[in-house]
């Protein structure tokens, strides 16, 4: 019994030396050159999440402006070295932690030093820079405190908030529903199997006397329905005409639900798409072969019929599905989408590329 209340003392005896071998140190006002963000907060911020650390015996605010008043520190403007190491010294501190936020141009700088008070030296000094998001100072500090103390960072984060070319999320633009998400779409079409016979035959035999590479022009209407964390999900609703360059009139509507990753622009999507094409009933003859009867009547003998695309008949609405992947270049506020896309189909697959804009709005 008396060796395991030993080994109970002995326990609690390291725990307590180890937090009183914790240094001791102070965080003195931060240097806030933003006028939207209070310089209180921001100090109060620091102290905490240095406090979460538990490396160090935090003193806290209160004990920070009673000493320093009394000792007629001037606290508000208390930013050179030789002040930062006499309030250490006042407030019986190890190190002292100060630090600045400022804009220049279209960045937000952070900055944060450690002092050891008793050689009057700066041991650690990380300054970083972001965009301009003062609503979102909370991660930028914690990134800068992290470096600061030797913490890995979360590098996606980082990079959200630090990279002008980094793809927009609820991360790095708190008013993402402000995007110019829409914007226009060109391509081309290349078709394949019967379709592509279709469009190569002469016109008096059912077809189009055209090349089976149709030029598309249409418009991406985008909505982003969820835009958290490294992906979004979002719906597009794509109207196209194919075919202008090569004198013919496609209507389509293509609907995809996809997924587009917020780090690298990635993008994968797939849905229905309804085109409006010209199709005529073919009918079987007796030697096994499917003719077109250009006044086709149904009658009650049981004759073998196909529906084939033939600039002869009715305009009809046609659906498929479509799987496109793609990728968007970033330049500023330009967006650049670039899509490859495949349809497959029973008389032949189409598929081709497309590429587009748009920007983002201020």
């Amino acid at each position: 019994m008396n060796k395991r209340i030993f080994i109970l003392v002995a326990f609690l005896a390291n725990i307590i030396n180890a937090q009183a071998q914790k240094p001791k140190l102070a965080v003195l006002k931060i240097d806030n050159q933003i006028k939207s963000l209070a310089s209180e907060n921001i100090t109060e911020l620091a102290r905490i999440q240095l406090t979460k650390f538990q490396k160090f015996e935090i003193v806290d605010r209160y004990e920070i402006n009673s000493m320093l008043k009394s000792s007629e520190i001037d606290y508000e403007n208390c930013f050179s070295l030789s002040c930062l190491v006499e309030s250490g010294k006042r407030l019986n501190a190890d190190l002292v932690v100060s630090g600045a936020i400022d804009k220049l141009g279209e960045s937000l700088y952070v900055r944060f030093r450690i002092i050891d008070v008793k050689s009057a030296v700066i041991t650690e000094d990380v300054v970083k820079e972001f965009i301009y998001l003062p609503e979102k100072i909370t991660p930028m500090v914690t990134i800068a405190l992290n470096e600061l103390i030797g913490i890995p960072n979360d590098k996606t984060l980082e990079k959200s908030l630090s990279s002008t070319s980094s793809y927009e999320s609820a991360v790095n633009n708190p008013h993402y529903n402000t995007l110019a998400l829409n914007g226009p779409r060109m391509g081309y079409a290349f078709l394949t199997g019967s379709n592509a016979y279709t469009m190569k035959r002469e016109k008096n035999e059912g077809g189009y006397n055209v090349y089976p590479a149709l030029f598309q022009f249409g418009y991406q209407y985008e909505v982003q329905y969820l835009t958290e964390g490294k992906l979004q999900a979002l719906v597009e609703f794509i109207p196209i005409i194919s075919g202008l360059d090569q004198g013919l009139f496609i209507p389509s509507l293509t609907i995809m639900n996809g997924i587009r990753s917020n780090v690298n622009g990635l993008e994968f999507a797939i849905g229905p798409t309804f085109s409006i094409v010209k199709e005529a009933v073919f009918v079987k003859n007796g030697d096994g072969n499917y003719v077109f009867e250009e006044s086709f009547i149904k009658t009650t003998q049981d004759i073998e019929t196909i529906k084939r695309m033939d600039s002869r008949g009715n305009p009809t609405i046609k659906s498929s599905v479509v799987a496109a992947v793609g990728y968007s270049f970033k330049s500023g506020k330009l967006n650049i989408p670039v899509n490859v896309f495949f349809v497959p189909g029973n008389n032949g697959f189409r598929y081709g590329f497309s590429f587009g804009f748009n920007a983002r709005k201020n």
